[in-house]
């Protein structure tokens, strides 16, 4: 269960990037190596994007208990595989992303965002931003680091607590990234 709450916290942080129907990233496809920590717990992740954002999935594994899970974005849903049990679940996302690409005034004023400054994260200049996501009752306030609509930093409290902080370690701008990495793995069932 705590595997599953930890999860469930990083998959509304990664989801801050992940709906699917429009363009947000400022170049065709990327594969970005990213760290996080959750709760305490280490987490790897790749996140694969193509089509300038309109294809994308991550991997996530969890130091321990070597837990292994993919999410494709698919559209206003999220595909959640656990290839340990080879079972997938369809959510739809509870708050739509945030695209940086087309930052209007009425997200901006929906979500608090304000720009506060610049910083360096692996060689590119990103703007970083503060805002806030209201969901369910539950506040949550994130830091974000953006190049090019890419989240390349995160950090997001709730209650005056940091319970994700994300960074990418590498990025492969414009790679070849395979399409089956959108594609729910053979074997998977849906309950």
């Amino acid at each position: 269960m705590k595997v599953k709450c930890l999860l469930a916290v990083l998959l509304l942080s990664a989801t801050a990037t992940a709906f699917a129907q429009e363009a947000k990233y400022g170049i065709k496809s990327a594969i970005l190596k990213k760290e996080a920590v959750t709760m305490g717990q280490k987490v790897q992740g790749v996140q694969y994007f193509d089509d300038y954002g309109r294809k994308e999935a991550s991997e996530l594994t969890m130091k321990v208990g070597g837990v292994a899970n993919v999410e494709i974005a698919d559209g206003d849903k999220i595909i959640s595989i656990d290839l340990d049990m080879k079972v997938a679940n369809k959510a739809t996302l509870p708050v739509k992303p945030v695209n940086y690409l087309n930052l209007t005034d009425e997200v901006r004023e929906l979500h608090k965002i304000k720009e506060v400054g610049t910083e360096e994260i692996l060689g590119r200049k990103c703007t970083k931003y503060t805002l806030e996501v209201v969901y369910g009752g539950q506040t949550t306030y994130s830091t974000v680091w953006i190049w090019k609509g890419i989240p390349l930093k995160n950090e997001t409290s709730s209650n005056g607590m940091v319970i994700v902080t994300e960074q990418a370690t590498e990025i492969q701008e414009n790679a070849e990234v395979p399409a089956m990495k959108f594609l729910v793995p053979e074997g998977v069932t849906f309950p």
